[in-house]
């Protein structure tokens, strides 16, 4: 009777620990579906785009002013830094006449029929892109403007995040004592939780002082 008594309690105690761990694991599961208001997070980023390249073939000036003292072309030039670097012997003020020689009028001509060819970068940035400018010049003329614009696309992308409030969980283990363990329980918005849980030690024999079973109850913090 005694033996009978013993499993009965010891039956109902194991029932009641599987009972409270089923109610509380499903219990979590159906509050666990609720969730936070959405969050959003937004990401940006600068994509390539398509390259766009073009050119202009004897560009047509928008506006043309001629100097007003033709006499002293020469000096205001060399005095505006034009021409310093053919006549640096010949820099004085503007109100001096520079005198040319033959020589100095074949350097003039030869500058003239030089053809200079531009490359320069205008901007490079994370945001907007390369954009390269190409130009020549030769008889005084602007030949030619090409350019390479490679441009970035900007990419919004929204994200939107649904945090659970209440989060469930289950788990099992062992020690060396030895003994079995299994806990349930729950954490609230992913922050502070609740969880019981239960030993079962196996040569309790050795220790009579040892409950077969306990069951116990921790909180916990989310870091």
């Amino acid at each position: 009777m005694i033996i009978e008594q013993y499993i009965s309690k010891k039956t109902l105690k194991i029932i009641g620990i599987i009972a409270v761990a089923i109610v509380l694991f499903l219990g979590g599961i159906y509050v666990g579906k609720k969730t936070t208001p959405a969050k959003i997070i937004t990401k940006i980023e600068y994509e390539d785009a398509e390259p766009i390249h073009d050119s202009i073939d004897r560009p047509v000036p928008v506006y043309i002013k001629e100097p007003i003292d033709v006499k002293n072309i020469i000096a205001q030039a060399v005095k505006d830094g034009v021409y310093q670097e053919l006549f640096p012997e010949k820099i004085k003020e503007v109100r001096d006449t520079v005198y040319m020689t033959n020589e100095d009028t074949l350097k003039l001509i030869v500058d003239w029929a030089t053809k200079r060819q531009y490359d320069k970068i205008l901007f490079n940035n994370d945001t907007l892109g390369v954009f390269r400018l190409k130009a020549d010049v030769q008889y005084n003329r602007l030949n030619n403007i090409a350019y390479d614009f490679y441009p970035k696309q900007k990419v919004v992308t929204n994200t939107i995040y649904k945090e659970r409030k209440i989060l469930p969980f289950v788990g099992v283990g062992g020690t060396t004592f030895p003994s079995v363990t299994a806990e349930a329980g729950l954490f609230v918005n992913q922050s502070w939780g609740l969880a019981i849980d239960g030993h079962y030690y196996i040569n309790k024999q050795e220790y009579e002082y040892l409950p077969k079973y306990d069951m116990g109850v921790k909180i916990m913090k989310m870091f």
